[in-house]
Parts: C-alpha cells; structure tokens; sequence
C-alpha cells in the first residue's frame, strides 16, 4: 500500500491541513501501462503522491492542525504532529494491506462522495477497472470500460484523443489477441 500525506499550510491563520490517504502500490504502475506511460515506472516514489498521470487515493483523514506560530521551530512542531496522527492513523488501519481491503474503504468513499454531492465528476470506475485487471478478470473489466465509454466518461486522463476506458480497451483487446 503506498500512504501519501500532503501537509499544506495558511500563514494568515497559523494552520496547517493535512490529507493521508491510499493506495495499492501496483495501481499506479497499471495506469501508467494503460496510458502508455510506462517511463513512470522508473520514476521517483514520490511521483505517486502528486503526479499528473496518477490515482488520486482514498483520504484515510483530513483535518488541520493549529501551529502555536508561525515560525520554524513553530512549522516543525505542527508538522511532526502530522507525521504522528499519520502514523498512528496507519497503524490503526492494519487491515489495509491487500487491494481488496482498499476497493472496499474504496466502495464506501465513494458511495459517501456520491451521497454528499450527487452531481460530481469524481468517480471510482477506474480504480474498479485496475483492479479487474490486475486479478485477470478481463472480461470484467472490458465490461466496465465499455459502459463508461458509453457514458462518455474520459477517466480523467485523455492521451492522443483516446480517454483512459478507451486505452483500456484497446489494451484488453490486444492482451486477449495476444492469448488467442
């Protein structure tokens, strides 16, 4: 499981925010294939974390932390007080350690994005998609590419004038002639 935490911060109000969230270490690596970016596979840890070309994660928390000022020793104290929570909160979610566990804390993210704001754009299709890939369910995942063409969804990445569902296609298509 890769864990990122993004700390940003407010000076105006002495606030730090903080975001830790997850994902399978192999998703990234998977949507770098389909999208034809496989150079990312050599690229730094940290890619995963914020690159363009990656899975965004689910939150595991998010939350600020007041800094007592606005100053170095100030920033080191409310940072370290992130890498606690962080590591505490990752302690106490020992159970994400397989991809299943994560679509499932995945399925309830989503379902609650979903209930809290009805009409947005953010989705969890290509995390299911992946993640039918990556257990050699093909026909499953062609299922989904399919609808989500068909519901004009791009995935969120569009390279060459094919969106992420398209690429999928094209790539399960291939890997089934291949086999063939």
């Amino acid at each position: 499981m890769f864990f990122s935490l993004l700390v940003s911060g407010n000076a105006k109000e002495n606030v730090l925010y903080r975001r830790l969230s997850c994902k399978p270490m192999a998703f990234d690596p998977q949507l770098w294939r389909i999208l034809g970016m496989t150079e990312n596979l050599q690229a730094p840890l940290g890619l995963r974390a914020g690159g363009a070309y990656t899975l965004y994660g689910v939150p595991l928390y998010e939350g600020s932390i007041a800094t007592s000022e606005w100053s170095e020793d100030g920033l080191l104290n409310a940072s370290r007080g992130c890498l606690v929570e962080a590591e505490a909160c990752i302690k106490s979610n020992h159970h994400l350690r397989s991809d299943d566990a994560f679509m499932e804390l995945g399925e309830a993210f989503n379902l609650s994005i979903q209930k809290s704001v009805p009409n947005t754009a953010w989705n969890f299709w290509k995390e299911r998609l992946i993640h039918r890939v990556l257990k050699g369910e093909r026909n499953q995942a062609m299922s989904i590419a399919e609808t989500r063409i068909a519901a004009r969804d791009s995935g969120g990445f569009i390279i060459g004038g094919q969106t992420f569902y398209q690429l999928s296609q094209r790539q399960l298509k291939s890997h089934t002639a291949s086999i063939g």
